[in-house]
């Protein structure tokens, strides 16, 4: 994932030797003992690295299946030639027994146990006069361990807390704590210990003292925005808790007050600024980024790639890409293709973050878009395409040229899913947005809007006005579906609005209810997934499961 690949070669053997199965079922001996591990800062630092190599396959896993294709940014093919995970989730088929929902709850279980790990032993580790090393080292696993809480929580809801190093037998017998005792009794708390711990980016150092401002990890200003985003979702659906509103504000504010303070930080200027930002470049890895899961080619790369669209032929790319059947849904590719009044479309649409179609190529046929009428909030019809490929992670050779790069990702990758392409988790938008939805609470609209005018205006979009609450709000949460589309962003903002259920009907309903789709799936409940199948059975009984499965 980084360039340390001496320290990613280590913590594999370290991390990776125990199964990667069931990690609630069956977790892994602790190998890190006090007299064979984590007895140096170095070693110290390899185990906290080994925790951010845990997360490669979220982009696919939880990012892309579990939060787009769930969401109505994407419409899928309910029918492909075969059980498809994303198919499932998308209509709300899945049961507890998919896949994917056992991949992520590992996943995420493993951050937690390799963290709990680093936590409990380099508490213990002497690094002599080097201490702020040794509190950021311990930031960082925090970070991380409130993390994937966080993401737990809002996927199954009530899980086990684990908060130590355990034995498989310990680990049986945990119960679930609540959702929100998960939030209140372990993220919040390990999210505010990364907050005091962790050192600016530029002050972020390895266990030799050089810095690792390159490097992409956990800084003060991640934990900063990842707090705002947990007390954002505190302030909505199910808890609706209006204390974390101020509580959201003041973190919103910490965050937007610093990147204004630092020359701008996190906001890419121009437009062309803003594509570059998505290029496997050395230069624009972590430039706009508050925090991005890091990708590297070697075997450490970005596999979403892989799964995120349809087939590209040679003059995009000579790597084979899966061809699913996962395409922009038609509505939000309706705001990618308005004429504006310079009589050009969203600078971020068309060629960078979708893919209407292609031309044949020898021995490639032509991709041919379909079109069909989209019936807008006024009544009146367009015509819009219906299969557009999201294209904004793809660092295509045509994309490469027409940004006037010297790239060459596709040289050094190991195979077809070793994309260089990092994930971002935090950006500087997703801040600015959920601050200008607390700004119309307040009534100071103008002062909303601007916040989604400063970003339409980068994009080459016209800008908008209104002095109504509602209104306001309406183009906030559409700025925030445009400009963070493909994050895996969009599934939890429906959910914290309250609004994932009448949406999902409401997509069902414009692409006409076709088989394999039922309106009738998507239950009360389903804003959670399902405790999956393996993890009910480690112990019979102990865990409970969620409404509507």
């Amino acid at each position: 994932m980084f360039k340390l690949k001496n320290i990613l070669q280590l913590s594999a053997l370290m991390f990776f030797v125990m199964s990667c199965d069931d990690y609630l079922e069956t977790p892994p001996a602790d190998l890190m003992t006090s007299d064979g591990f984590y007895q140096t800062p170095s070693q110290s630092e390899q185990g906290v690295v080994g925790i951010y190599s845990d997360l490669r396959e979220l982009a696919n896993s939880e990012y892309l299946l579990m939060s787009e294709c769930r969401s109505d940014n994407a419409w899928t093919d309910p029918r492909p030639n075969g059980l498809r995970d994303f198919s499932e989730i998308s209509t709300f088929r899945a049961t507890n027994d998919l896949a994917t929902f056992n991949s992520v709850w590992n996943t995420w279980y493993k951050v937690i146990y390799d963290a709990n790990t680093a936590i409990a032993k380099i508490a213990g580790c002497n690094f002599e006069s080097n201490d702020k090393i040794k509190k950021q080292f311990m930031g960082e696993a925090y970070f991380l361990r409130g993390w994937a809480y966080f993401e737990l929580s809002r996927l199954f809801g009530n899980v086990p807390i684990i908060d130590a190093p355990l034995s498989p037998g310990e680990v049986k017998k945990v119960p679930q704590s609540s959702a929100r005792e998960v939030l209140d009794n372990i993220v919040v708390p390990d999210l505010i210990n990364a907050q005091t711990m962790l050192p600016l980016k530029e002050n972020m150092v390895g266990a030799n003292g050089t810095s690792i401002v390159s490097q992409g990890r956990a800084d003060k200003m991640a934990a900063e925005a990842m707090l705002a985003r947990v007390y954002m979702t505190l302030a909505g659906f199910p808890y609706n808790d209006s204390d974390a509103k101020i509580l959201a504000k003041k973190q919103l504010e910490i965050v937007l007050n610093y990147s204004k303070s630092n020359q701008n930080k996190y906001w890419a200027p121009t437009l062309d600024e803003w594509r570059k930002q998505w290029m496997p470049s050395t230069d624009y890895y972590n430039k706009y980024s508050i925090f991005a899961i890091q990708y590297r080619t070697g075997g450490t790369g970005n596999s979403a790639l892989f799964n995120f669209s349809m087939a590209l032929p040679p003059s995009y790319t000579n790597r084979r890409i899966f061809g699913n059947e996962i395409y922009v849904e038609k509505s939000l590719m309706y705001e990618f293709d308005k004429i504006y009044s310079d009589g050009k479309k969203d600078g971020r649409g068309n060629g960078f973050s979708v893919l209407t179609g292609y031309e044949a190529e020898p021995n490639y046929p032509a991709y041919t878009n379909t079109k069909e009428k989209l019936i807008l909030e006024d009544g009146s019809q367009v015509d819009v395409y219906t299969k557009s490929m999201f294209y904004k992670f793809m660092p295509s050779k045509r994309k490469i040229a027409e940004l006037g790069m010297s790239l060459t990702p596709e040289a050094t990758m190991k195979d077809d899913n070793d994309w260089p392409v990092n994930l971002p988790i935090l950006r500087l938008e997703d801040m600015m947005l959920m601050y200008a939805e607390l700004l119309v609470e307040e009534g100071k609209i103008t002062e909303a809007v601007a916040y989604v005018n400063d970003i339409r205006k980068r994009a080459g979009c016209d800008e908008v006005n209104t002095v109504n609450a509602a209104d306001a709000l309406k183009l906030i949460k559409r700025e925030r579906r445009i400009e963070l589309m493909g994050e895996g962003v969009r599934w939890f903002d429906l959910v914290r609005w309250g609004e994932w259920q009448t949406e999902i009907q409401r997509l069902f309903d414009s692409y006409h209810n076709p088989d394999g789709t039922d309106k009738n799936n998507v239950k009360t409940g389903r804003y959670l997934y399902p405790i999956p199948l393996n993890q009910l059975n480690v112990t019979p009984g102990l865990y409970k499961q969620n409404e509507g499965y």
